[in-house]
């Protein structure tokens, strides 16, 4: 059995792939493998696989993503070959942290009153406009959240701090979710009974654009908070949602334009929503904090330990759903 960590970069990842070789001594685990290294690999630990390296890997059985998201595999060339994956939602509790980090920054108007005062401009009474510096506060207020996985049920604990109502998207018939208030198959329901709109859903065929025009026409005086991945929304719906005036304000973690070699400096969106005053804008690090990482390396070690011992890991992805 081989297992190749392909572009592993902390340093966590060491001792803790030194501790599998000890215990799998019958095992080849190579650290920080290169492409020559997958061509008999049974498993490859990574998550930027193209199909070209699945190509290449002739005996593959197994990708162990170190992460949540896998909508970027190659994934007719792993249904072709009957490849499972592996991910895990270890990340789940920093990215609702951040999910409702950005409600509040975006219902309280942190970063405008930060930008204005900044510049020597006031707000409410201290302005002699009291009326003018009128936040929302998120507090008794119905969180409407769009996908009841993971990071939806985090979120819906945290929102109980706040003493809010939780209505649960789901596209399938679940159990009750501890915190959920009430679930509903019906995202136009779940949007109307809504003041804020948390988006947590995996990106897939069935997801891309499911938040649209005829959706955020339905957001009238909403607030839409996203950490899921950016085409789940519909760009343009989304600019126009904001410059219509139909949303109250949007915090977003997730976009539709990264960084790359080429355009090392990009705006996240190729409409201007970052000019707007009651947008909060995040460069998608809803997971990047020390903790975080180092319980997704945990957790991925523990699918490659499961692996090894069962030939089955902990957490596997549904080909079909992607998730």
């Amino acid at each position: 059995m081989k297992i190749v960590f392909f572009d592993i970069p902390e340093k966590s990842w060491i001792e803790k792939i030194e501790n599998l070789k000890n215990e799998f001594k019958d095992a080849l685990l190579i650290s920080n493998g290169d492409l020559k290294e997958i061509e008999d690999a049974d498993g490859i630990v990574g998550g930027h696989i193209s199909s070209e390296m699945i190509s290449q890997s002739k005996k593959l059985k197994i990708i162990f993503v170190p992460w949540a998201g896998v909508n970027t595999l190659p994934w007719e060339t792993i249904k072709k070959r009957n490849i499972m994956v592996s991910n895990n939602h270890a990340n789940a509790k920093v990215v609702a942290e951040r999910a409702i980090a950005l409600s509040l920054a975006v219902m309280g108007r942190i970063v405008e009153y930060h930008n204005d005062l900044s510049r020597g401009i006031w707000h409410g009474f201290s302005a002699g406009d009291p009326q003018s510096g009128f936040w929302t506060s998120i507090r008794g207020k119905t969180c409407g959240i769009i996908g009841v996985g993971s990071i939806g049920r985090e979120i819906a604990k945290l929102a109980k701090a706040f003493d809010c109502k939780v209505i649960g998207f789901k596209k399938r018939n679940v159990e009750k979710v501890d915190f959920v208030d009430e679930i509903t198959l019906n995202l136009e329901e779940a949007v109307l009974k809504s003041d804020i709109v948390f988006v947590t859903l995996p990106l897939t065929p069935h997801t891309r654009g499911i938040i649209n025009e005829k959706i955020i026409s339905l957001m009238h005086g909403k607030f839409l908070v996203n950490v899921s991945r950016g085409p789940v929304i519909d760009e343009k719906a989304l600019y126009d949602g904001i410059r219509t005036g139909t949303l109250r304000g949007a915090a977003i973690d997730t976009w539709y334009r990264y960084p790359d070699e080429r355009n090392p400096a990009t705006l996240p969106s190729s409409y201007p929503i970052h000019d707007f005053k009651n947008v909060v804008v995040s460069p998608h690090v809803g997971s990047l904090t020390y903790e975080s990482v180092e319980e997704m390396i945990d957790a991925t070690i523990e699918n490659v330990r499961s692996y090894l011992k069962n030939g089955k890991p902990l957490d596997l992805v549904d080909p079909e759903l992607m998730y």
